[in-house]
């Protein structure tokens, strides 16, 4: 079976023809792309993307067989995933939530913080959550954070005083 990634979150419903406000993350919807949408009142199915537009802080979607805004209500609050295998790679330096879970979290001054069980987004930036006590890390080149895929660590350089947080 192959890996499924979640690609997006409908947040609403844009006019009258069906069309959905998508917020996106790492990867951009493009027309054909075949999804599984599924969220809180609805149960997993599959759909195809016919268009995408741009707009401001989301992207305007509209599948396939979605043509009234009463079906596109149905759809609030859904998850879309696709297949990893029907999209494109990732820029340099962008990374899965799923790859990040898991990888070590060594500071250059603290030591090992922990292993990262969460993401937890923020408008500044993205926070690693780290070990038992939960704490935020920011994802920020600023505090020296480098991903290194291969040995399953991030590594970081945080000022003085964070390990008053730990």
């Amino acid at each position: 079976m192959t890996e499924s990634i979640v690609v997006g979150l409908v947040t609403g419903v844009f006019g009258l023809r069906g069309d959905v406000k998508v917020e996106v993350g790492a990867f951009d919807l493009q027309p054909g792309l075949e999804v599984e949408v599924q969220g809180p009142s609805l149960e997993r199915h599959a759909l195809r993307i016919s268009q995408v537009r741009r707009a401001r802080g989301h992207v305007q979607v509209r599948f396939e067989g979605v043509e009234t805004a009463a079906a596109a209500a149905s759809l609030r609050d859904a998850t879309i995933s696709a297949p990893r295998s029907a999209l494109p790679e990732l820029p340099d330096n962008t990374f899965l939530e799923s790859e990040l879970i898991g990888m070590a979290v060594i500071d250059r001054n603290l030591g090992a913080l922990g292993r990262v069980s969460g993401i937890q987004r923020y408008p500044g930036s993205d926070m690693l959550v780290v070990g038992s006590r939960r704490v935020l890390v920011p994802m920020l080149i600023a505090f020296g954070v480098h991903v290194d895929p291969t040995a399953r660590t991030i590594s970081t350089d945080l000022p003085a005083g964070f390990e008053d947080l730990l």
